[in-house]
């Protein structure tokens, strides 16, 4: 948090946001360090992160999917035909 930021509650009077969730956004924006250390404010942070958010549910509209479609994780979403299946064999050690 900044030094013109005052926080009352664990709540930004700025920007609104609260210290955990701008933690989480920088941690998934990739500035963690950099929100840790003062670098960037929560109210950049927030800022960004609903950028992202936005412009993540903008491509998921143009290419026609749901938006919940669009944010489940890999593994869950349907397969595409290319995929294709890879097994490992495991070799157990034995016990000496």
């Amino acid at each position: 948090m900044g030094d013109n930021q005052s926080i009352i509650n664990g709540m930004c009077r700025q920007c609104g946001c609260n210290t955990t969730q701008a933690a989480a956004d920088a941690r998934v924006l990739g500035f963690a360090d950099e929100f840790a250390d003062g670098t960037y404010t929560c109210c950049q942070v927030v800022q960004w992160a609903d950028e992202q958010w936005l412009a993540w549910s903008n491509a998921a509209e143009q290419d026609g999917q749901a938006l919940e479609q669009a944010t489940l994780p890999l593994e869950i979403s349907e397969p595409s035909p290319e995929a294709e299946v890879v097994l490992l064999r495991l070799k157990k050690q034995r016990e000496r």
